[in-house]
């Protein structure tokens, strides 16, 4: 059975039996035990050549690691979001206690008015357009849903 467009989940018993993630090139799989997971490596690879790369460390730019005795999956993108801050020329910047104030203050009245300041704006250090950096920090919201609000705000 399809979750979305990029998990499967294989179910038996309504239980959950394996998990595939697949996304273009990279693939993650889980499930309870080596014994459901090794056939379907097995049989994966009568078609296609995979390497095993062992115990899921790091997928599309998220580091995971896992607390086996508590039974807990810990996903972090610190390394992500360092590469967005410096991509974006904000290595300097300082953390604050809340992405944005509850009373934010922002309105249309602050958005470029004229051609030439959107001309001006419309790109930054280097080229890097507005868009990206929105689209940087939504993909940041995965780990940091904290921050959820300010991006969908600035979207």
């Amino acid at each position: 059975m399809m979750a979305n467009d990029c998990l499967y989940v294989l179910w038996e018993y309504n239980k959950i039996v394996l998990m595939v993630l697949i996304y273009v090139d990279d693939m993650a799989i889980a499930g309870k035990g080596i014994p459901g997971v090794v056939p379907f490596k097995q049989n994966l690879s009568k078609d296609f050549e995979i390497p095993d790369l062992g115990e899921l460390k790091f997928i599309l730019s998220i580091l995971v690691t896992r607390d086996r005795s508590n039974c807990l999956i810990y996903l972090n993108q610190s390394a992500y979001i360092t590469q967005v801050l410096v991509r974006f020329g904000m290595s300097d910047a300082k953390p604050v206690s809340t992405s944005l104030a509850v009373k934010h203050g922002l309105s249309t009245s602050q958005s470029l008015s004229s051609e030439i300041e959107q001309n001006e704006y419309s790109s930054f250090s280097g080229g890097i357009h507005y868009l990206s950096l929105v689209g940087s920090l939504l993909y940041a919201t995965q780990t940091h849903p904290d921050i959820q609000f300010s991006v969908n705000l600035i979207a």
